[in-house]
């Protein structure tokens, strides 16, 4: 674990929070009974449970994967009496209609015939409020609407409430509370042992409040069968509190900021339930869905409207929540949720979410990644929705409707992508065919056990007009280029040679001409099973969508596809194709539960080749008025290489005699919550009647490729600010400091007393005014050193893998799959049967060393164990962690392996005797 300097006495109380995966984990408790004078800790027990310390480098902020250590001590306290249950009491009014709550005690209801009470807090309906440095234990009444242990009530602009450094303990239905209430600052508190919502942000009405560098800890197990983690039942929220959906952090709308929060063990980290029209006073007031989401830095998007603080977070003009503007363009105002760590989680990510980008995103060891379900492209037509980031250990489920752009991102062991999650179930996706596109990624998975990407294949409809399976991955155009012209990507999620992959079921692909498509397992059985048997392209491909009205599910007409291959524009359609296929219809939901429907399949770009389109009933036209989409313009714009095809509807030439751009007009088709409005049929889309003209490239270099900063709001603070320390806040328009930095004029640096030489400062997002007192750096790799000064990788070849640090003096060589030996030179191809992995496994748990036979067979190898009998080839290597270090505590000296006995020999001071931190500059 990395410690940093929270001031701590004897006698005081610290928490440890779990770390396990799914919130199965248990936070412990101590007492601290002695402090020795180089910081060392010594509690009153030993730890029953194993608390993880990993630091992994991420970018320009690291991931820290370390267990949280809290100081849950006070010099003041609020406490009150035990807990007690109440009888019910049918007559109390309703506070909220639905809810089932009320505010003057314990009101009956469907799912509570007691109540739980303990102490509560409120600063209510004017003034200011300002608690700090206390513990608060034993509140909250289960159950009473309004009860809680930290509550601010209906202040509405209050720049000077301020909930700061404050320890909330053994308390229920939620700790903090933010309510009507814009502008306050809720810092560095501690939450332990809170059951249900952590800090809860109320109505959706509330703007500009700053969330910041709070830990919220639940130590019980979601797996115990009494206590269910810090689920609580009987409250007005289930999605916040109960076991539905327990959150750490809870809130609607969030136009407010969130930065450096730490949450721990929770069902869901933050459940940000952006969906209605607000609650409450507020009911009817905020389009939730369109509120500006704050900074987020370790979540923010949407439309610009009217909503202010000047308006008490209500929104005025309705009109501004619509999905398209008056002109028909889709409204929106890209954010970034910048520099967020996830790990040991369930799910990490959101449901329908449009223009969010994740910047310097790290997730590992989920189920889910990343979790999302319906997307919309950016506004500025150039931005990634991911970007800067890494993820390794789970499933990536990627949404439905859009050009999804995944770049500059490492993907580790265990990584997989899932197309169109959740399309079709329930009214979630639209035709299930986006279109993810890898740039300058980096794949390193190695696990060849299970699959890297698949596509769905089951159907929760009770037609089946589904044909869920769509969905395109493929390279952006200058990797794709770069592999076309013979260079081979090293770090491809594709074989040599190949830049696309769809599914199986479009078998028209492997009709055409010279090999240009082929079956996945043709090319060998793993690489069968990893690609799900789809289909593997030495081309790009790009999507083609028909957004159809009036059908159904039963008497639909197919899609007849024919496809002209090198034989130029559509006046060469003449004889029979080269290619064809049958499309089926698809549907979203039931019969006339949505108007999702239409027909959509990948074809490969170009005016070399050409496409007719018919319906496979009556005379076969297609009506005009459908609407046919066409690529994407984001590829134009950000890559400069615009998409073209040549393309007729049963001898209706679209666009310029049949040829067609992904820059045409998409007015009215898709806003992320508003699809294909009445003037969209006939009106818009590559084969329009009108011919709308298309669209103008945008200059992506002119805002840094897309990558988007975090909110702020410049042009408020005259540009004052200077951008690197501080930034101006949008609800104050003052500036304020930036993660890592403090003081007036946020003038001291933490990053700066940590002098990382090679390597990242590790205390940016800790929040506080103290620097971090041991590893403060996490090295780049092959560095090692309090400062990260030391390289003793310098020299060292690896062949076939890297060199990392285990010390500051010795380092060791990490092989790639398929590699070993001291420098990994050693391949088993042609001493075992087949090729990697040779018919054997490649991940094992508790495995270090993967061995085959030279006829056959497998041998696996835990730590300080051999091989049997000679014969074996290791294919497969482990790094291992190395249990025992010397002078890894103590920045003043030298980190160097244990003796072979565990002693440490006389230690090797620093030349200048100096700790990594010193006082921030």
């Amino acid at each position: 674990m990395f410690t940093y300097a929270l001031q701590r006495r004897v006698g005081d109380r610290i928490a440890i929070a779990p770390t396990k995966v799914r919130a199965t984990g248990n936070g412990e408790a101590f007492t601290i009974t002695k402090i020795w004078d180089d910081g060392t800790l010594q509690l009153d027990k030993s730890s029953s449970h194993n608390h993880d310390a990993q630091f992994k480098l991420g970018g320009n902020s690291p991931a820290l994967l370390s267990a949280e250590v809290v100081n849950l001590s006070r010099n003041i306290v609020i406490t009150g009496d035990d807990f007690k249950n109440v009888g019910c009491d049918s007559s109390l009014p309703e506070a909220v209609p639905g809810e089932q709550t009320s505010v003057l005690g314990c009101r009956c209801s469907s799912f509570r015939s007691t109540c739980t009470m303990g102490l509560h807090t409120a600063i209510m309906n004017g003034g200011e409020a300002r608690i700090t440095n206390t513990r608060i234990e034993k509140c909250g009444q289960r159950g009473v609407e309004g009860k809680y242990c930290l509550h601010l009530h209906k202040l509405h602009d209050c720049p000077t409430c301020l909930f700061k450094n404050n320890a909330i303990e053994n308390s229920h239905q939620r700790g903090i509370i933010v309510h009507s209430t814009h502008s306050s600052l809720v810092e560095q508190n501690v939450l332990y042992n809170v059951r249900g919502a952590g800090i809860y942000i109320e109505d959706g009405n509330e703007m500009y409040n700053d969330i910041k560098y709070n830990v919220v800890i639940c130590p019980f197990s979601f797996g115990d069968m009494q206590l269910h983690g810090c689920t609580i039942p009987g409250t007005s929220n289930r999605i916040a509190d109960t076991s539905d959906n327990q959150s750490g952090i809870f809130s609607r709308a969030f136009t407010n900021g969130l930065i450096g929060n730490r949450v721990s063990n929770a069902f869901n980290g933050m459940f940000l339930n952006a969906g209605s029209i607000g609650r409450g006073e507020s009911y009817g007031k905020v389009c939730e869905s369109a509120a500006l989401l704050g900074r987020v830095e370790g979540r923010n998007y949407a439309k610009k409207t009217d909503q202010s603080i000047l308006t008490n977070g209500h929104n005025i003009d309705k009109s501004l929540c619509d999905g398209f503007d008056d002109q028909g363009y889709a409204r929106g105002h890209g954010g970034s949720i910048t520099n967020n760590v996830d790990f040991n989680n369930a799910f990490v990510g959101h449901y329908e979410a449009g223009e969010i980008q994740h910047s310097g995103h790290h997730s590992y060891n989920s189920v889910e990644l990343m979790y999302w379900k319906e997307t919309v492209n950016f506004k500025n037509g150039c931005s990634a929705h991911i970007t800067g980031s890494s993820y390794a250990g789970g499933n990536l489920a990627l949404p439905d409707q859009s050009t999804f752009i995944i770049e500059d991102t490492l993907f580790g062991d265990g990584v997989s992508f899932e197309a169109n999650h959740h399309c079709n179930v329930g009214t979630t996706g639209v035709l299930c065919q986006p279109q993810y596109i890898f740039h300058n990624i980096e794949w390193k998975n190695y696990e060849t056990s299970s699959k890297w990407i698949w596509f769905q294949y089951l159907s929760t409809q009770t037609h089946s007009a589904n044909q869920n399976f769509g969905g395109i991955f493929t390279l952006s155009p200058p990797n794709t280029k770069s592999v076309i012209d013979g260079s081979e990507l090293q770090t491809s999620i594709f074989p040599p040679g190949y830049v696309s992959l769809v599914s199986e079921k479009y078998t028209y692909l492997l009709d055409i001409p010279n090999n240009v498509c082929v079956k996945s397992g043709e090319i060998s059985a793993t690489l069968g099973r990893l690609y799900s048997y789809g289909i593997l392209c030495k081309v790009p491909l790009r999507s083609l969508k028909i957004y159809s009205r009036g059908l159904l599910s039963g008497t639909a007409p197919d899609l007849q596809v024919e496809m002209y291959y090198n034989q130029g524009s559509v006046e060469n359609q003449t004889g029979p194709s080269d290619a064809s296929q049958l499309i089926g219809f698809h549907q979203v939901g039931s019969d006339y539960a949505s108007r999702k429907q239409g027909y959509s399949f990948p074809i490969i770009p170009g005016l070399e080749h050409s496409y007719r389109l018919s319906l496979a009933a009556g005379n076969g036209d297609i009506p005009l008025d459908w609407v046919v989409e066409f690529s994407d313009f984001i590829l134009g714009n950000r890559f400069g290489s615009i998409d073209y095809t040549n393309l007729s509807l049963n001898g209706f030439k679209c666009g310029n005699n049949g040829k067609i751009s992904s820059q045409h007009d998409r007015r009215y088709i898709w806003s992320g919550d508003k699809y294909l409005s009445d003037e969209a049929w006939g009106n818009t889309g590559a084969c329009a009647v009108g011919k709308p003209p298309d669209k103008e490239t945008a200059v992506c270099e002119d805002i840094d490729d897309g990558v988007l900063p975090a909110l702020e709001c410049p042009e408020l603070c005259d540009n004052t600010c200077d951008g690197m320390s501080s930034y101006c806040d949008c609800g104050s328009a003052k500036c304020q400091c930036k993660a890592g930095f403090y003081g007036e004029n946020c003038t001291y640096d933490l990053c700066a007393a940590a002098r990382c030489e090679h390597g990242t400062c590790s205390a940016k997002y800790l929040g506080g005014e103290l620097p971090v007192m041991s590893n403060a750096c996490i090295c780049d790799e092959g560095w090692s050193g309090p400062l990260c000064q030391f390289n003793p990788c310098l020299g060292k070849t690896c062949g076939n893998g890297k060199c990392v640090a285990i010390s500051d003096t010795e380092s060791e060589c990490v092989c790639e799959a398929g590699f070993s030996g001291d420098e990994c030179t050693e391949s088993c191809d042609g001493k075992c049967v087949g090729s990697y992995p040779f018919g054997c496994a490649t991940y094992v748990n508790d495995v270090v060393s993967y061995g085959c036979y030279a006829t056959g067979g497998c041998y696996y190898l835990k730590a300080g164990e051999n091989y049997p009998y000679g014969g074996f080839c290791t294919y497969k290597t482990v790094a291992q962690e190395q249990d025992c270090l010397c002078g890894e505590e103590n920045d003043c000296e030298l980190s160097r392996l244990c003796n072979n006995d565990g002693t440490c020999s006389m230690p090797q001071f620093l030349p200048d005797g100096s700790p990594c931190n010193s006082v921030p500059h």
